[in-house]
């Protein structure tokens, strides 16, 4: 099987809800449609067996105020439930939730596992604020370690910083390209150095697109964390309880992350319907390395172990 990890759906619904609440709508791709049988079809011409959809990424609740998030959280989750409904061997939901709202979010995320999605999609920043690390959002990663369901982090383009408010287009092209990617990093050593590991040490993440490139800082990751396992260095850490995807990997860096990851730390996505154009599209990595057979297979494997499929 080829099981894409990454992929988005932007509902209508809640873009209009963005728009009433925020004053903007999120952006909608062009591939995106509320018809999955659209999209079920496009998984058979690609060779997809299996795919997770979580909501696009623009519509990070926690740009809205505390009420509203988890409000908008809900309405993408049973907007995202019903589309995948009738498909269910096919699409998988990835939960949405509001570090605005830990308690909210706690019942949110075992709503949603009763109704079958298999992960749950957190943001590194809150309001531009890392909070990953404080002992207030802990019983989210309790909520979700005790269900045994793996997390997806991804980036989030909404940056804080007002001098970027003097560059062209507001600086949407420097926090695209680069804050973004940042904020996953620190958002990942936050988790490592504020100890989330050690009280949940079954605890897995998958990080979007080629890990937001961390793996090439693993070589910088020297410092130890002083723990329940005694001192262990940050990449050691990293290594156990991160894996990342191929979204937006090109085919000549997917060797050097194989190398860095393991073949046990890498999984498929496409990021379909988050601005890289068509599905087949994302193949490419994976289809002309020489050991292609090989990579799907222990790419599936480690999916079926995620989501214990």
């Amino acid at each position: 099987m080829l099981i894409d990890w990454h992929s988005h759906h932007t509902a209508p619904a809640v873009v209009d809800a963005f728009r009433q609440k925020a004053g903007k709508s999120p952006k909608v791709d062009a591939y995106d449609s509320g018809n999955f049988d659209k999209r079920l079809a496009e998984l058979d011409q690609a060779g997809i067996d299996f795919q997770l959809v979580c909501q696009g990424a623009s519509e990070d609740a926690d740009q809205l105020e505390a009420g509203d998030a988890i409000e908008v959280a809900r309405l993408s989750n049973d907007v995202l439930a019903e589309r995948i409904a009738g498909h269910t061997d096919r699409f998988g939901g990835i939960t949405a939730l509001s570090f605005k709202n830990v308690r909210e979010s706690v019942e949110e995320i075992e709503r949603m596992a009763s109704r079958g999605f298999r992960a749950v999609l957190i943001y590194p920043r809150v309001d531009g604020e890392m909070k990953v690390d404080l002992p207030e959002i802990d019983p989210v990663f309790a909520k979700v370690a005790e269900l045994d369901l793996p997390l997806f982090l991804h980036g989030s383009g909404g940056a804080k910083d007002p001098t970027l408010a003097r560059l062209e287009d507001g600086g949407a092209g420097v926090a695209y390209s680069v804050l973004s990617d940042a904020s996953v990093n620190e958002c990942v050593m936050r988790m490592i150095a504020g100890g989330v590991f050690d009280r949940h040490p079954n605890l897995k993440v998958v990080i979007r697109s080629g890990g937001g490139g961390i793996p090439l800082l693993v070589q910088r990751m020297s410092w130890k964390h002083k723990g329940a396992k005694g001192d262990r260095r940050y990449s050691d850490i990293f290594l156990e309880h991160f894996l990342i995807d191929t979204a937006s990997v090109k085919p000549g860096a997917l060797p050097f992350l194989t190398d860095v990851m393991g073949s046990g730390g890498i999984v498929f996505g496409s990021d379909y319907c988050g601005g890289l154009g068509p599905l087949t599209r994302a193949l490419t990595v994976v289809d002309e390395q020489r050991n292609a057979s090989e990579i799907r297979s222990w790419t599936e494997r480690n999916s079926r172990e995620l989501l214990h499929m």
